[in-house]
């Protein structure tokens, strides 16, 4: 299957958001895992309840208030970008997909540079069948707290994945089972 098969499958697919099973998935790292991603989800609605969440945590410390600031006005500025300009119609380096209806195909993009087709939508779950290896890494507490904070948010487990057949086994999606594109 090349890349225009696999988009035009996606794009056959209802336009509201569901359920998509990424197997065998290798990232950078050597690891190897199973995904199950919301699939065709507003990335402004995900901003949104992002932001909610954040606003109504109660915290205690300095520190945690000031990451919340941080993400809340990264989040407001990501959010007001997305007003103007929906992430699909972006001159960002990617290609956007369009389906039959001329409508887009949110969760599916093609990296210009390297010609990489990828999905991306938010982790529902992930099963580790490989651990990668990942070299340590000495953050600061700020930058801790706001991770913590991020993850507990629906923008932090938005993800995007390169599609070949070197880095992912198989996807399925609504009783349909693809094979991804080899990389052209």
């Amino acid at each position: 299957m090349d890349q225009a098969q696999f988009v035009a499958e996606l794009g056959k697919l209802r336009s509201s958001s569901m359920f998509l099973t990424l197997k065998g998935y290798r990232n950078n790292f050597s690891e190897i895992a199973d995904y199950q991603i919301v699939f065709h989800i507003s990335y402004r609605s995900a901003l949104e309840k992002s932001i909610s969440m954040l606003e109504s945590l109660p915290l205690i410390s300095n520190l945690e208030k000031q990451a919340r600031d941080e993400l809340l006005a990264s989040f407001g500025k990501s959010l007001s970008k997305a007003e103007e300009l929906p992430i699909e119609e972006r001159e960002d380096g990617y290609t956007h997909f369009l389906n039959e209806e001329g409508k887009f195909i949110k969760g599916v993009k093609l990296h210009d540079a390297t010609n990489t087709l990828h999905i991306y939508g938010l982790i529902n779950w992930k099963r580790v069948l490989m651990p990668g290896i990942y070299k340590s890494v000495n953050s600061s507490e700020l930058t801790i707290a706001k991770n913590k904070l991020r993850y507990l948010t629906q923008v932090g487990r938005f993800r995007q994945f390169k599609i070949t057949s070197n880095q992912v086994d198989c996807i399925s999606v609504q009783n349909l089972s693809l094979l991804p594109p080899d990389h052209e």
